[in-house]
């Protein structure tokens, strides 16, 4: 794992809000997107256009595939990486950065 927070696939990727796990960084991530829409009727809105889906794994194609790094909203306070949803800064990238930081003190 890196500074930045870079997940490898084949690991177990856990979701620090309900203990969940992945066998990929892109399904944590989705998963992610569904806990930062819980509540919301189940549609997904993506936070640059605001086109509306009704799949976590859609919106997450249409992020990837139509917007760019410049378009993340979400800045981390530790490192330069930026993010398109709270609940991927808030939980697991600070969990990150934590750990690395306390192998380094």
């Amino acid at each position: 794992m890196t500074l930045t927070g870079t997940l490898y696939e084949g690991l177990n990727h856990e979701c620090k809000l309900c203990n969940q796990t992945f066998d990929s960084p892109a399904k944590l991530q989705c998963h992610l997107i569904e806990h930062s829409f819980e509540g919301m009727g189940g549609t997904f809105k993506c936070p640059v256009c605001f086109t509306v889906f009704v799949q976590a794994n859609k919106l997450q194609q249409h992020i990837f595939s139509a917007h760019g790094q410049e378009d993340k909203i979400y800045d981390c306070t530790q490192c330069p990486q930026k993010f398109f949803f709270q609940t991927e800064l808030q939980v697991p990238h600070l969990h990150q950065i934590r750990n690395l930081q306390d192998r380094h003190t």
